[in-house]
């Protein structure tokens, strides 16, 4: 269970309306990263298939089916509908994830406020209309007079949960790049079959259609593997780090309040709890 924060040296040296890190400056460097990502994997398989030929010897309807159909029966037997939905979901939030909680350390701010000034009724409603439905909880909490540690212990119980659902999210994506490779090989076995049972026809077409499904199927195993799949993981894994980050700062704000400090003390601890967290997330940037 985390411990009431002490009050950081200098503190009452910046006023609440210091700004810390610019809004926007993690999510536009995120998405584009991700867009140019993108624009590689397009151009990474451009040129294997300029250096094919033709991009009509890549596409074999068989192997991708073969493949995307392993792919999708692993989904349906591993997780339920729910858990599926749920990841197929995470993927908006990929590009649209929030970076910054300004607005929600600002309406923080409002009912620390009120309670400094001992103004119960006003901070009750404030901390009613809060949108973050992590941060109401808490200053709900602080205005009800509940204890600090049943505060804290409410408040971890809900960022454990958080990362609790957002793991399954991106363990559904490492589970399906786990698989994707392993129905490649299974459509170059059924390929291997096909060729082997034509040999004696001596069919040359029907002989290179089978090495076709071999070969292509397990090039599809690798691509949706290492270049779809994994990568989402990750980005996931990105993200749920960068949300339990900001919400531990929000619960810092949420016990400040709960212990009495003052505004001036509680904004300039969450601005350099927001520093140090994106000095984290872009290693000091």
């Amino acid at each position: 269970m985390r411990n009431a924060p002490a009050a950081r040296p200098g503190s009452g040296n910046r006023g609440p309306g210091n700004r810390g890190p610019a809004k926007g400056g993690v999510t536009s460097r995120f998405i584009g990263t991700t867009l140019a990502g993108v624009l590689a994997t397009v151009a990474l398989l451009w040129f294997v298939v300029s250096a094919g030929g033709n991009w009509h010897f890549y596409y074999n309807p068989e192997g991708l089916l073969i493949v995307l159909g392993g792919v999708v029966c692993v989904a349906l037997l591993a997780f339920r509908g729910d858990e599926i939905r749920a990841a197929l979901g995470a993927l908006v939030g990929i590009v649209r994830d929030r970076d910054s909680i300004r607005a929600d350390v600002a309406e923080l701010m409002e009912v620390a406020r009120h309670l400094h000034e001992k103004r119960i009724q006003a901070a009750d409603e404030r901390a009613q209309r809060v949108a973050h439905p992590f941060l109401r909880l808490g200053l709900q909490m602080v205005v009800d007079a509940q204890p600090l540690e049943d505060l804290l212990q409410v408040m971890n119980w809900r960022i454990q949960k958080q990362m609790e659902l957002e793991a399954g999210q991106s363990r559904f994506f490492r589970t399906l790049a786990t698989f994707s490779p392993a129905f490649g090989l299974l459509g170059t076995l059924a390929g291997m079959v096909g060729m082997l049972k034509h040999l004696g026809e001596g069919d040359i077409g029907l002989i290179g259609g089978s090495m076709a499904v071999a070969m292509l199927a397990t090039l599809y195993g690798l691509v949706l593997a290492n270049l779809v799949f994994k990568p989402i993981a990750i980005k996931l894994e990105q993200r749920t780090g960068r949300r339990v980050a900001l919400m531990n700062v929000l619960l810092e704000g949420v016990v400040l309040t709960h212990l009495g400090r003052s505004p001036t003390i509680i904004q300039d601890s969450l601005d350099h709890y927001l520093r140090d967290a994106r000095e984290e997330d872009w290693g000091g940037a």
